[in-house]
């Protein structure tokens, strides 16, 4: 072919005319395959296939040396036909796979990245290839379990073909995502710092006649021409792509008052979201609160059968962080950005004490969190946050997280306004106790001193009951036992639950809501010196409460010692943990619940719809429900049952 043969200039000079022409028609023909209009972004799957790409080669190597020069995918084109393209713009950042990069940016301004065909290392269709004819949120996309099987390469149950289409789909993402680390510094009117927080907005291009898409150029994009607004901090998109991907970071103008920059990491990937949010669920349950702190535990970390906690401590990734409620911190407005929460903390004085427990039933992995250095009778935001790593880290729910890290949806608890109760865990003996309990001021620094106080007491009961079990008949033949249905083994395990939930009260506020509760102590003054009450001291009211033991004293002498100074409220004790040592336990040990209306004033009822926490029992926690439209969380006295195996509910 002359075409192929000439090389002389003088030679190449008319075939050029020809080629140009050629070119021509062959652009015109090509034109929205090279030329690509802005994709409409419907809420259903649109790939489309044209026809003029069907002929495209397969890919070559990006990394070929040769300078700054432009060269589109045709390679069965000669190489000297091809025209020159501008150098790639000097300002944009270019990014590379599963790294993120981080900058400050200024009001007014967009900056730019460019994440090139070689980074991403996609695989194209055998006979078509998808140029950018896919943009959609990342929430939808990561909510497809057909979709995420694709990605995995595993079988999704449809049709081969759909299925080798969903592969190839997959293999074409690419995930974009940001976090705002930093932003400007809000006025000094706190109504007003509270909303309206300026945020950043994502701009992606697959065109190449748009290589800085933004505010002002809006031609051939795959986001909407708004494009992504950061929410709280965070934004995410995804798309299928196998060209140059174009990333514009715009910084909108500041309203008055308003002064500073931001500053943001971003980060491509071809095999998932770099950063995520959870904006379904805290992953939290909350145990109790004292006047500054307060105990947590995540979900179930593994399913039942799985040995792996050694493989949670030696890496916990979890941490929590909380920050006061109605009140303007560095966080307010970038609730969801993981860079944003690690770098306020160090702004608050709260402490976080991590580890992993199997405690609270299952004996399954959970991550437990003690915060500490709250404020009394506060309110707080607070996050549940996972640190990325470089291998995957698969969560319960199918949830995997990767380098960027998790948040998850944050939550409202509230702490206790007296200091009459004192949150304690860890027991030796009473391992099942984990909540507040009646404190006063001697033991307010030394929550080692209380546990041991209670925990010894505990101790010292159960040994005087292992005597008297031991001259029953535990080990003889099935006939000479004491009961078809239950063994001594039985009658230990409901003794020491029943005996720990009784000698160690769950304590609350004075002020505490519920008519379940019971009134304690109700002669000390208020804090402010007063009587409860109302000061009454009328003999009537004196004969029915203050001079009741039920309501004037702790629940037994033996904790005397560590009776609060003020007035309390216990959480009684549920009362199926008394008919369970009376059903499990010998008969000549003589235990028996009492009647009425000693039984009101020493154990409590289980919500019949187990909505609230109404008595206590061994493995209860504080269920983290939603408060309302906005979204938000907030901790309140709920009985939650994390497994069939986490909470006793019936002992029998």
């Amino acid at each position: 072919m002359l075409l192929l043969q000439s090389s002389s200039t003088r030679s190449r000079r008319p075939i050029s005319v020809v080629a140009v022409a050629l070119l021509s028609i062959i652009s015109r023909l090509a034109h929205a395959a090279d030329d690509p209009a802005a994709p409409t972004i419907e809420t259903h799957e649109q790939p489309v296939f044209d026809a003029a790409t069907s002929a495209i080669a397969q890919p070559r190597d990006d990394n070929i040396q040769g300078g700054d020069s432009y060269a589109p995918d045709f390679d069965y084109f000669d190489r000297s036909l091809l025209g020159r393209q501008e150098p790639q713009d000097s300002r944009a950042k270019e990014l590379t796979n599963n790294e993120k990069r981080e900058l400050d940016i200024v009001p007014g301004q967009t900056v730019y990245f460019v994440l090139k065909r070689g980074q991403k290392r996609l695989t194209r269709a055998d006979k078509a290839t998808l140029d950018a004819l896919e943009a959609r949120g990342l929430d939808h996309a990561t909510e497809d379990p057909s979709y995420e099987a694709a990605l995995d390469g595993r079988d999704t149950g449809i049709g081969n073909g759909d299925n080798e289409l969903g592969r190839r789909q997959a293999r074409n993402r690419i995930w974009i995502s940001a976090n705002t680390c930093k932003q400007p510094n809000p006025p000094t009117n706190g109504t007003a710092a509270l909303k309206n927080h300026p945020q950043l907005v994502m701009f992606v291009s697959t065109s190449s006649q748009n290589q800085k898409p933004g505010p002002d150029s809006i031609n051939g994009l795959a986001t909407p021409p708004s494009g992504i607004i950061f929410e709280n901090g965070f934004a995410n998109f995804s798309l299928q792509a196998d060209s140059d991907i174009f990333i514009g970071i715009s910084a909108p103008t500041l309203e008055d008052g308003w002064f500073g920059s931001w500053h943001f990491d971003l980060a491509a990937s071809t095999n998932g979201p770099y950063h995520s949010y959870n904006g379904n669920d805290p992953f939290l349950f909350m145990i109790d609160t004292d006047s500054d702190s307060a105990l947590f535990i995540t979900y179930n970390l593994s399913d039942v059968g799985t040995r792996d906690v050694d493989k949670w401590r030696q890496r916990n990734p979890f941490r929590m962080y909380a920050f006061e409620f109605d009140k303007v911190t560095p966080v307010t407005g970038l609730e969801r950005s993981l860079c944003a929460i690690q770098n306020s903390n160090r702004t608050t004085n709260i402490t976080d004490e991590v580890s992993i427990t199997t405690k609270f039933g299952g004996d399954l992995p959970k991550a437990q969190f003690h915060l500490q250095g709250l404020k009394a009778g506060k309110t707080y935001n607070g996050f549940l946050t996972v640190q990325g790593g470089q291998d995957v880290l698969k969560l319960p729910g199918n949830t995997s997280v990767r380098s960027g890290g998790m948040v998850f949806q944050q939550f409202n608890f509230t702490t206790k306004a007296d200091d009459t109760c004192q949150v304690i865990f860890d027991l030796d003996f009473c391992d099942s106790v984990a909540y507040a309990v009646p404190s006063n001021p001697n033991f307010r620094d030394d929550n080692k001193k209380l546990k041991a106080r209670y925990d010894n007491l505990a101790k010292d009961y159960y040994a005087n009951f292992s005597r008297s079990l031991a001259q029953v008949a535990c080990d003889t033949a099935a006939e000479a036992q004491y009961s078809l249905a239950r063994t001594c083994k039985d009658c230990e395990k409901d003794y020491k639950s029943w005996l720990c939930s009784v000698l160690i009260p769950r304590c609350e506020d004075w002020e505490a809501p519920g008519n379940w509760l019971q009134q304690r102590n109700i002669n000390a003054p208020l804090s402010d010196g007063s009587l409860t009450f109302g000061g009454n001291v009328s003999k009537e009211f004196n004969d029915t409460r203050r001079a009741r033991l039920g309501y004037n004293s702790t629940r037994n002498p033996g904790i005397d010692p560590v009776t609060p100074l003020g007035p309390y409220k216990e959480m009684l004790p549920c009362e199926d943990l008394c008919f369970d040592i009376v059903r499990s336990c010998p008969a000549k040990l003589a235990f028996a619940c009492p009647n009425s209306p000693a039984k009101e004033l020493t154990y409590g009822k289980r919500d019949p719809k187990d909505r609230e926490l109404r008595c206590n029992f061994p493995g209860a926690v504080v269920k983290l429900n939603i408060r309302g439209a906005a979204g938000m969380l907030d901790a309140r006295l709920c009985l939650a049952v994390l497994t069939a195996v986490l909470v006793v509910a019936s002992m029998s």
